[in-house]
């Protein structure tokens, strides 16, 4: 706009290049002249006239038509037909907007994609109009057919376009149709909660069933614990379920936990203290002076001024469980110990750094031969060796039921000497073991110490313990089952990753007719032949082959396949057929030899197999055989 305000002046309806030549003196005697050249054969530099002509007529300007020829020749003349050429892109540009627009109104319409371009062949604007209005459209307010019953009816602006029909319904079918999707989105959102609670059992490791009406109303009671006051006595039984699920729930406080203290109380047991404060800890010992066993977990608002005030009020306490007390000092432990501590049968401390040297020295010397249980875990003040050393001293012979140290503060505190002097005291009467993330332990403490001194031990947790080497625990289980003949119920050997075949045959050889629960977690250098052997009977095919093979086998040993891709080509080994008849929960995550086929032979050799792991076992899918009532957690390709 501003070039052709600057070129003439002129304002109207003549373009700039026509009012330039009108200008320049070009005539229509110049352009018969230029006429008759075209038709004595002579060819234009710029083009087929023809070509021109037709752009200038749409243009319906004669006068530029006439004269386009000369303006190759003048400079001035060539940049005035570039601008006339840039007006006719630009109108032609705005008659195909147009175009498309309403192309694209009528496509919405009619329920097309407007790909179809047959019927806008016309360039003309106003043809293009007509044409909207003459297509055998239909109109608001005409009659229609119903492309879904076959009915007649009339168009308004709520009628519905089905597209996989390509064309619209009567209200009735709409409606049908509305009441369709109305139950799939129910469906949907049902399915969705399905999915939500089947996700939350698998967390729970329990399964969805019909729930007991018991189980119902305590739930309800749960949901409305403030009105609780109202139903009178429920029994000590619902209350502690009640107390386990607001404590899993994190709605026990300082409202709630009064409805749990009853003066007739020997044992309190509360997991999650984390929204009570100290005043509802006083509450206890005011509540409950008969207590005798008392469970605090998450107590993190337990303060010296509470534990001073269960030295006078708790006179018949005897067992002691807290995990986190990080308020408490040394020196009230100390003092604690002093007051109280003579009375002490068990006792467990969890998580603090506050529970130094010193509090342990005061709890041995004032309870140390009359402990029946001593649980130590993850106490960064406890950070001498002497002083676990001073612990097989205190401890009585044959008392100590149940022992834990765990998590040490540093690798080289807890020592293969220590555990070996401590078994060699309570060794005969321990059944329960806890040795978790003692990483300073090897081979040695199994060989002279739980294989010499345990005759009755039935729980064995090890976890993280990477000096215990595969011949080591192979060879203190052989000399294990010389004393102990009742085997375990429970072994945790998490993350030992010196682990392999032979140490967890000679684990099921010993105790495969009493475990309930195991977890070989992390150990990645089992193998799938192990598995296959010590799930697959004697008397198959396979089995008696590789016996043959083994049996026959002379200087030069055949080797099994490298099945871990390590490069290392084992020597063959037969291992016998192990049935596990108790084992109900068993931890096999990260043990990458479990496939779909160990699955099914674990299935069959574990008729109470009820809770299965295998986490990062890439090669457990869906498609394996399970057995009913078997619970298989972690597999990659679950939908939940």
């Amino acid at each position: 706009m501003s070039r052709r305000s600057r070129t003439s002046g002129v304002r109207g309806p003549n373009s700039a290049l026509t009012e330039f030549l009108r200008n320049a003196g070009i005539t229509d005697a110049f352009r018969a002249r230029r006429e008759r050249e075209a038709t004595d054969g002579e060819s234009t530099a710029n083009g087929s006239d023809q070509d021109v002509q037709e752009v200038l007529e749409e243009e319906g300007d004669t006068v530029v038509e006439a004269e386009v020829e000369m303006i190759p020749t003048r400079r001035r003349s060539s940049r005035r037909n570039r601008v006339n050429e840039a007006e006719v892109e630009e109108d032609e540009e705005i008659k195909q907007i147009k175009i498309a627009a309403i192309k694209k109104r009528k496509m919405a319409k009619r329920g097309g994609n407007g790909d179809d371009d047959d019927e806008f062949d016309d360039p003309d604007f106003s043809e293009f109009e007509d044409e909207i209005g003459t297509n055998g459209m239909k109109r608001f307010g005409e009659e229609d057919t119903c492309v879904d019953c076959g009915t007649t009816f009339h168009l308004t602006v709520y009628s519905r376009f089905l597209k996989e029909k390509q064309g619209y319904i009567c209200e009735n079918c709409n409606e049908t149709l509305k009441v369709r999707e109305r139950k799939a989105r129910k469906n949907q959102l049902n399915a969705r909660k399905r999915r939500r609670t089947f996700a939350q059992a698998l967390l729970n490791k329990s399964e969805v069933k019909i729930p007991k009406l018991q189980d119902i109303c305590i739930k309800k009671i749960s949901a409305n614990i403030s009105d609780v006051d109202a139903l009178g006595d429920i029994g000590q039984v619902n209350l502690n379920k009640l107390s386990q699920i607001l404590s899993k729930n994190r709605s026990l406080n300082d409202d709630t936990i009064s409805l749990f203290l009853n003066p007739s109380l020997k044992s309190i047991e509360f997991w999650d203290c984390s929204n009570v404060d100290s005043d509802s800890y006083s509450k206890i010992a005011s509540f409950c002076p008969n207590v005798e066993s008392l469970t605090l977990f998450m107590c993190g608002q337990l303060h010296n001024d509470n534990l001073k005030y269960y030295t006078t009020n708790l006179k018949n306490l005897k067992n002691l469980s807290l995990n986190g007390p990080f308020l408490i000092s040394d020196s009230m432990w100390q003092e604690y110990f002093e007051e109280s501590g003579s009375r002490f049968e068990k006792f467990e401390i969890r998580n603090t750094h506050r529970f130094g040297n010193d509090s342990l020295i005061s709890l041995l010397e004032n309870s140390g031969s009359k402990l029946s249980s001593l649980k130590l875990s993850r106490l960064d003040g406890l950070d001498s060796e002497a002083v676990y050393d001073l612990i097989p001293h205190y401890l009585s012979p044959s008392t100590l039921t149940e022992l834990e140290i765990s998590y040490p503060h540093t690798e080289d505190i807890v020592t293969n000497d220590l555990l070996i002097n401590i078994l060699a005291i309570t060794g005969e009467s321990l059944q329960s073991l806890n040795v978790d993330g003692c990483t300073s332990l090897t081979d040695r403490f199994l060989l002279e110490g739980v294989a010499r001194f345990c005759p009755n031990l039935t729980h064995l947790s090890m976890k993280l313990l990477d000096q215990v080497t595969d011949e080591g625990f192979a060879q203190a289980f052989d000399e294990f089952s010389k004393v102990n003949n009742g085997g375990l119920l429970s072994v945790d050997v998490t993350k030992c990753i010196g682990l392999s075949d032979n140490a967890i045959y000679s684990l099921l050889k010993h105790s495969s007719h009493t475990l309930i629960e195991l977890s070989l977690n992390s150990l990645h250098q089992v193998t799938k032949d192990f598995f296959l052997q010590v799930f697959t009977d004697d008397l198959t095919a396979f089995k008696k082959s590789r016996l043959e093979m083994i049996e026959q086998q002379g200087d030069d040993e055949p080797e099994d396949e490298d099945e871990d891709g390590d490069g290392d080509h084992k020597k063959l080994q037969y291992f016998s057929h192990v049935r596990l008849p108790l084992l109900t929960t068993w931890d096999c995550g990260f043990v990458r030899a479990v496939d779909d086929e160990i699955l099914d032979l674990i299935g069959k050799s574990c008729p109470k197999l009820s809770i299965l792991e295998v986490y990062g076992n890439n090669k457990c899918t869906s498609k394996a055989n399970i057995v009913d009532g078997l619970m298989v957690i972690g597999r990659q390709n679950d939908q939940i």
